[in-house]
């Protein structure tokens, strides 16, 4: 055998050993982690209020872990069997909500909108997070 190749194998070897040792000793100092991150699994509540805008209100009581006003929205259209229609666009990354168990986006000048515990929201609801015991109205107006 050429010595070489010889030499050449057995660096690739020592190698091998150096980056697999430095591997289970990051893994022992707790810097590499080989476990699933675990997430918050906590069931939290929030109230979602559906507003027609017509004198028709519909309340539903939803548990959730980790969601925004747009989860729970489609959650609770799963739940409680109602139909909800959605727009995304994609250079906002978001939904636009079209209609709420079949009341329509647009229909006398009136959108979907919400509010987050009495306040206008502000940003897409596909970025604002609840937290526990917030309450979620979707206004018709």
């Amino acid at each position: 055998m050429n010595k070489n190749l010889v030499k050449n194998i057995l660096v690739i070897i020592i190698l091998i050993l150096i980056i697999i040792g430095a591997g289970v000793s990051l893994v022992n100092l707790g810097i590499i982690t080989t476990e699933i991150p675990k997430t918050n699994s906590e069931l939290y509540k929030t109230t979602l209020i559906i507003d027609y805008g017509n004198n028709n209100i519909d309340t539903y009581n939803i548990k959730f872990v980790n969601a925004t006003v747009f989860s729970v929205l489609m959650q609770a259209s799963k739940e409680y069997n109602f139909p909800v229609e959605t727009q995304y666009y994609e250079q906002y990354q978001s939904h636009f909500i079209i209609s709420i168990n079949n009341v329509g986006g647009g229909d006398n000048n009136k959108y979907w909108q919400y509010y987050l515990n009495g306040n206008y929201g502000t940003i897409s609801s596909d970025f604002k997070y609840i937290k526990n015991y917030d309450t979620i109205t979707w206004k018709f107006e």
